[in-house]
C-alpha cells in the first residue's frame, strides 16, 4: 500500500483572526462532538486564563485522564484575537499533542533497520547532512558509523518531490524535538500550521543567535482591523511594542514581536520576545500578537513563562538591535503567499523553500479513532534555537549510539567514531556520559575535561558544564562542582540544571542561604520545576525556619504529589 498525503482544494470560511475553513465555534464544536463519542477521556473542559487586561483571549483546555497518560502534561494553552478563537486553538493544541504523542508510542507504526540494510529506500544521505548543517568531508567520514546505527524508521510523504519516503524518526525527533507536529480541521490546514511553525524556529533561531540586524516594521502599516485592535490594547496599557521582520531570505513572512510594560517590569513582568509565520504577513502579525499575550500573562500577573523559540531578554537594553534597528520597512514589503485556497498556500510554502533548497517531509500522525487530520513536519536544515550549536552527523551519531546501545557497546563504537574523525569535543562528551552511567566517576571527569580541552563551540560549553559538575557533585568535590557551573552559567544563565547542582552542593557545605538562592534562580527559569520548591524546604528546614520549610514542601507537592521526602518532612516538622 502506498503512502501518499493529497492536497485537495480548502478554500477559506473563517479569515476574521486566522485563516480557516470553518469558525471556531464550529471547531469547539466538532472535537467535543468526536471525543464524546469515543471511549477516551481526552478533554475535561476548556477555561478563559487572562486577567483581561489586554482583551486578548488565553484559554486552557485541561487534559481528561487519557491525554494526561499519551501527553504526560495537564493543559494545553490556546490564543486568538476573540474568545471562540482562543478557545478553538486550544483544543486543537491538545488535538495536536494526543494525536502525536499517541503516534509515538505505539511501536507499530515504526521498524528498526540500519541505513545500510535499507539502501537506496532510506531518506538520502544528504538530507541527514543537511538536518545536521554538516559539511561534505566529515559527513562522508562518519558515513560508515552512520550506516550501522540502529535507527527507528516510520513512513513518510516527500511533499516537495511528491513520493513517499522512509524517515529516521529517532534522527529528527533529536533535532525537533516536538516542533513541526500540527493538527487542523482539514490536511491543508494541518500542514500550513506545521510548515509555518519550523519556518518560524528556523528564523528565530537565526536572528537569536547571530543578533540579526533585520529591519524593524511600522506599526502604523499594518492594515487588518484585528491586528489594529490589539496594537490598541497594547498601547492602551502602555505597553511597548516592537515589530521586526525576521523573514529573512525564506520567502515567507515571519514577524518578531517585543513587548514589555515599564509600569510593571520587573516585578510583576517579563520582557516577551516571539514570533508569527503565515502566508499572509497581517495574520504572522496577529499571530505574534496572540502569541505574546498568552506568554505574557497580561504583563501584570507576576507569572513567569518558558523561553522556547527565542531566548528570554533580562534586560532591554540587551535587545537594542530589535528595539532600535538600522531600518524601518512598512509590513506589505513582506513576501505575501496567501490565497483564498489553503491548498494554495500550502503549495506557495513549499515551492519557497524548494527554490532554497529546502524539502518539506510529513508523517501523518493521526489518531485512528480522534480522526482529526494531524502531521508531523520536517524540513531538513532547518535551525531550531534549543537544539544543539555547531552539530554534525558525527555528535548526533554519537548521541543515538549513547541512546540506543548499552554503556559498553556504547564506549567501543565512541572509539571507532574517534578514529573516524579523531579530536571531536562530542566523543569524549559522550564517552563521559557512558562513564556516568557504569558509576567510573574518575574516568568520566577525565573525559569531560578532555571535550573541554577540545575546543567546543561556547554554546555548546554548557552542557559540558552542566555534566562535569554533576560529576564532581558525586565525587564529593563540591567546591570544583560550583566553580564549573558557574562557567557553564556565564555563557548561559537559563539552566536550571547547574543551578540545581550548585544549590546541593551549598546544601551539602551548610551554605543554605546562597543554596536557596540557586534554587530561587532555577524557578525563575523555569517555575514548573517542583522539585525546586522542596530543595528550598529543606535548606529552610535546615536553618530552622520551620514554617517556611512546611510552606515550601506544600508548593512542591501542589505540582507534583510523587516527591515523597517532601511530604514525608511535612509530617515530621508537623509532629515537632
Amino acid at each position: 500500500m502506498s503512502y501518499k498525503i493529497e492536497l485537495t482544494d480548502a478554500f477559506k470560511g473563517y479569515t476574521y483572526d486566522q485563516d480557516k475553513i470553518m469558525s471556531p465555534e464550529e471547531t469547539v464544536a466538532g472535537f467535543k462532538e468526536k471525543t464524546a463519542k469515543l471511549n477516551l477521556d481526552i478533554l475535561s473542559q476548556t477555561r478563559r486564563i487572562d486577567n483581561g487586561r489586554l482583551n486578548i483571549p488565553v484559554f486552557f483546555s485541561e487534559c481528561g485522564a487519557d491525554a494526561i497518560k499519551v501527553t504526560g502534561t495537564k493543559k494545553q494553552m490556546g490564543k486568538g484575537g476573540t474568545p471562540e478563537q482562543s478557545e478553538a486553538s486550544a483544543v486543537m493544541e491538545l488535538a495536536e499533542r494526543f494525536s502525536f504523542f499517541s503516534f509515538v508510542k505505539k511501536e507499530e507504526h515504526f521498524f528498526y533497520s540500519t541505513p545500510k540494510e535499507l539502501g537506496e529506500k532510506a531518506l538520502a544521505y544528504e538530507e541527514i547532512i543537511k538536518s545536521v548543517h554538516d559539511n561534505q568531508e566529515d559527513a562522508f567520514k562518519v558515513k560508515k558509523i552512520f550506516d550501522e546505527l540502529p535507527l527507528k524508521w516510520t513512513m513518510g510523504y516527500n511533499l516537495t518531490k511528491k513520493e513517499e519516503v522512509m524517515i529516521p524518526f529517532n534522527w529528527f525527533y533529536m533535532i525537533n524535538e516536538f516542533n513541526g507536529p500540527s493538527a487542523g480541521n482539514c490536511t491543508e490546514e494541518a500542514l500550513t500550521q506545521g510548515i509555518c511553525e519550523l519556518v518560524e524556529r528556523h528564523t528565530s533561531s537565526i536572528v537569536s543567535h547571530e543578533k540579526r540586524n533585520i529591519p524593524g516594521i511600522n506599526l502604523e502599516s499594518f492594515t487588518d482591523p484585528l491586528v489594529i485592535e490589539m496594537l490598541e490594547n497594547y498601547k492602551k496599557e502602555g505597553i511597548k511594542v516592537y515589530a521586526s521582520d525576521f523573514s529573512l531570505d525564506t520567502g515567507i513572512s515571519t514577524i518578531g514581536v517585543l513587548a514589555w510594560d515599564p509600569a510593571t517590569f520587573p516585578d510583576m513582568s517579563e520582557i516577551v520576545w516571539t514570533a508569527g509565520t503565515s502566508p499572509d504577513p497581517q495574520k504572522a502579525m496577529s499571530r505574534a500578537l496572540t502569541e505574546t499575550a498568552q506568554l505574557a500573562g497580561d504583563f501584570n500577573s507576576g507569572s513567569n513563562y518558558v523561553a522556547s523559540g527565542l531566548p528570554k531578554f533580562t534586560n532591554i537594553k540587551d535587545a537594542e538591535f530589535i528595539t532600535h534597528p538600522e531600518k524601518m520597512i512598512d509590513m506589505d514589503a513582506l513576501p505575501d503567499l496567501s490565497s483564498n485556497n489553503i491548498k494554495t498556500e500550502v503549495e506557495n510554502l513549499i515551492h519557497a523553500l524548494d527554490k532554497r533548497g529546502y524539502q518539506v517531509l510529513a508523517i501523518s500522525t493521526m489518531h485512528d479513532e480522534l480522526e482529526i487530520p494531524a502531521f508531523y513536519a520536517i524540513i531538513p536544515g532547518a535551525h531550531f534555537r534549543e537544539r544543539a550549536v555547531a552539530a554534525s552527523v558525527g555528535m548526533f551519531s554519537a548521541r543515538l549510539i549513547t541512546e540506543s546501545l548499552d554503556p559498553v557497546q556504547a564506549l567501543s563504537r565512541l572509539d571507532d567514531l574517534e578514529k573516524a574523525l579523531p579530536g571531536q569535543y562530542y566523543t569524549s562528551f559522550y564517552k563521559g556520559l557512558m562513564l556516568s552511567a557504569i558509576y567510573d566517576m574518575e574516568a568520566a571527569l577525565t573525559q569531560f575535561e578532555t571535550a573541554l580541552n577540545r575546543d567546543p563551540a561556547e554554546l555548546n560549553l554548557p552542557d559540558i558544564c552542566s555534566h562535569m559538575g554533576t560529576c564532581l557533585k558525586d565525587l564529593e568535590q563540591y567546591d570544583r562542582a560550583i566553580e564549573i557551573c558557574k562557567q557553564g552559567l556565564k555563557i548561559d544563565e537559563q539552566r536550571p540544571d547547574m543551578l540545581n547542582t550548585m544549590g546541593f552542593c551549598h546544601f551539602m557545605m551548610k551554605n543554605h542561604e546562597a543554596a536557596i538562592t540557586c534554587f530561587e534562580t532555577a524557578l525563575e527559569v523555569d517555575p514548573s520545576l517542583a522539585i525546586n520548591y522542596a530543595n528550598i524546604g529543606s535548606n529552610y528546614r535546615e536553618l530552622g525556619e520551620k514554617a517556611l520549610a512546611v510552606k515550601y514542601y506544600e508548593m512542591a507537592l501542589k505540582i507534583d504529589p510523587s516527591i515523597t521526602f517532601a511530604r514525608e518532612n511535612i509530617e515530621r516538622l508537623n509532629a515537632d
